[in-house]
């Protein structure tokens, strides 16, 4: 039963009408349903925390790249200069 909310859920994450969303709600009745739920609700929350820190890495990697290369022109400019 778990398994079957959990995939629903997935399947109708962009429901739109209140008739999906009546039918969502009558097939959570079991306590394994709503447990599968919260298990699957609690994997968005850690995901989101990932992807929050993936996005904070490649901004990092980002600057970094942009200070690499303007150290690299300031020593070009130099290296011309003599």
């Amino acid at each position: 039963m778990g398994y079957y909310v959990i995939n629903n859920l997935r399947k109708d994450k962009y429901m739109t009408t209140p008739e999906k969303t009546q039918k969502l709600i009558h097939e959570i009745k079991s306590v394994d349903g709503l447990k599968a739920v919260r298990v699957a609700m609690e994997l968005n929350e850690l995901q989101d925390k990932t992807t929050g820190q993936l996005i904070d890495v490649v901004k990092q990697m980002d600057a970094n790249m942009k200070l690499l290369a303007t150290k690299v022109l300031e020593l070009e400019n130099k290296y011309e200069r003599f």
